[in-house]
């Protein structure tokens, strides 16, 4: 009986781990930015929105609309660093944590290098994040 006990608390314990994780994911919201044309602009500017909750990061990979063909990235940079908080990407992936306690508004910007069948550039894409 006292085995029994012990095996529920432990998935009591475990529950109570993961369904905070999920919850923090769940509060991260970002529907990305997509070109109106079907192919990136070289040299044009892209605006992103994201939001989450205080003290949680937010992660996504960026996919390009469907409708537009194969598209490499080959490069990317960090154009202007957040100021309230730790942006950064790597590969396709882009990720903000805001600075510990802080709620409002954030931004930063990347760079990113591509090519599109034939055609290369590259396009920049400012990020304003909410923190609530």
């Amino acid at each position: 009986m006292n085995n029994d006990k012990s095996i529920t608390r432990a998935w009591i314990l475990a529950l109570g781990f993961l369904v905070p994780a999920a919850a923090a994911h769940a509060t991260c919201v970002s529907p990305g930015f997509n070109p109106v044309a079907a192919h990136f602009c070289n040299g044009c500017r892209y605006e992103g929105t994201m939001s989450m909750a205080r003290d949680e990061t937010c992660e996504r990979v960026y996919r390009p609309n469907h409708n537009m063909g194969p598209i490499d990235f080959v490069g990317h940079r960090l154009v202007q660093r957040a100021r309230h908080g730790i942006a950064g990407l790597n590969g396709t992936t882009f990720a903000y944590h805001p600075g510990k306690g802080y709620v409002g508004k954030d931004e930063f910007a990347i760079e990113v290098n591509y090519r599109d069948g034939e055609r290369t550039g590259k396009f920049t894409v400012h990020w304003t994040v909410t923190v609530q």
